[in-house]
């Protein structure tokens, strides 16, 4: 989530020679290998009236490219490029240079250079502030105003905190949006202050914070809650940088965040989605085995009511459960009972005889029972053969059609003598 000046700049809405030329300064930006990339207009005139005492680089060469040696360069020229080199290198988080002297009259100035991501890879911004290029504002150093200009431009929200009591010093305007809250009321303040009413919520960021700086490394959040009465509940990636200068020692904490409320939503809805479907599955799959039901009515013979339309995933599920039914109960007749069919066509009857036949293979006979007169009328009309399945008017006489293959059959029992 950090902005690069190339040519990846304009997904961001950031134009880098735009940016130079509206600095109130005179500007330069160095990439990695010590080319300059860009100048305004500023730093071009500053030159042309010898007004710069010193400058290590000519802007006519293309590209200009920073010496491989302070060697046949004036000896604040070698300052300039010793100070841009520590910057590019690593060396120095910020190098300051005043040059005195140059064009006859010409008052001092001052030289300022900071890094500058450029490509993806470590750059400078050079800012010249003297006399001709005056600060955008009393007591602020070129740089912020650049600074401040990039950051509004940023697509995720930023804001920069002292280490100390972890107040705010900048911020940008998406982070005004999160925050609900303009910079010039903000900036100054800790969480404590712009939190006086969720004293919990403020030291959960404040501990936070605190332990972004005693680890001394970059810290990813992927996911933070928030709730604020401005802006209602929001969902944040954080990225949280600790800023140490050259010695190691930690001023400020850069914080990244970006706004994935409405992804989080998607992906809460999305599940919402799954898990609904989920449960309409467990419960499709309860009915289809309450439709299909494989019921042991005596020893060696087995019931199975079939109720509604046989599709063809009824079908195999009707395949499946019967050739259990008949290997767990070791049964030898099945009646397929169909009263609760509405319908027979060629299809159901296929899969009818389908299931017939693997039955036959364990050694069971299935016997249909229950056709009504609409059913017979329909397998007598359409011409569909049953082939060699074995029928009977209804459950109680196919009952006793299988009771019979056994030998056994039903009696009434006489009463008990008076």
């Amino acid at each position: 989530m950090t902005p690069d000046l190339d040519g990846h700049s304009a997904h961001l809405g950031v134009d880098p020679v735009s940016l130079l030329c509206a600095l109130p300064v005179a500007a330069a930006v160095f990439d990695a290998k010590g080319a300059l990339r860009c100048a305004n207009l500023r730093l071009e005139q500053l030159l042309a009236e010898g007004a710069l005492p010193a400058w290590p680089v000519s802007l006519a060469r293309s590209p200009a490219v920073l010496p491989a040696s302070p060697e046949g360069l004036a000896g604040e020229a070698q300052e300039v490029l010793a100070g841009i080199r520590a910057v590019l290198e690593g060396a120095r988080e910020h190098a300051g240079i005043e040059l005195r002297g140059g064009a006859p009259g010409a008052s001092s100035c001052e030289i300022s250079v900071t890094p500058l991501r450029v490509d993806g890879a470590r750059g400078a911004l050079v800012c010249v502030c003297g006399p001709a290029a005056p600060c955008s504002k009393p007591g602020a150093a070129p740089i912020e105003s650049f600074l401040d200009t990039i950051l509004d431009h940023v697509p995720v929200s930023v804001l920069i905190k002292e280490v100390t009591e972890f107040r705010i010093t900048r911020m940008n305007r998406r982070y005004e949006e999160i925050l609900g809250m303009p910079r010039s009321e903000a900036v100054g303040k800790n969480v404590f202050d712009l939190f006086p009413h969720r004293l919990e919520e403020a030291k959960r960021l404040d501990r936070m914070d605190r332990d972004v700086i005693e680890r001394g490394e970059i810290v990813d959040v992927p996911e933070a809650y928030v709730a604020q009465p401005a802006v209602g509940e929001r969902w944040l990636h954080m990225v949280k940088v600790p800023l140490t200068d050259a010695h190691g020692v930690t001023h400020y904490l850069l914080t990244m965040i970006e706004d994935i409320t409405e992804r989080k939503r998607a992906e809460v809805a999305v599940q919402k989605e799954l898990a609904w479907l989920a449960t309409q599955r467990k419960l499709l799959d309860v009915i289809q085995e309450l439709s299909t039901p494989v019921i042991p009515v005596h020893e060696g013979i087995l019931v199975v009511p079939l109720v509604g339309t046989i599709d063809s995933a009824r079908g195999a599920q009707l395949l499946e459960m019967l050739l259990q039914g008949i290997e767990r109960h070791q049964a030898a007749t099945v009646l397929l009972d169909i009263t609760g069919v509405p319908v027979l066509d060629a299809d159901v009857a296929a899969r009818l005889l389908q299931a017939t036949r693997a039955a036959a293979l364990l050694g069971a006979t299935c016997v249909l029972v229950g056709a009504s007169p609409d059913v017979a009328r329909t397998l007598v009309a359409q011409g569909i053969d049953l082939g060699n399945l074995l029928t009977q008017r209804d459950l109680q006489a196919g009952i006793r059609y299988a009771l019979a293959r056994q030998g056994r059959a039903i009696v009434a029992q006489r009463g008990a003598p008076g």
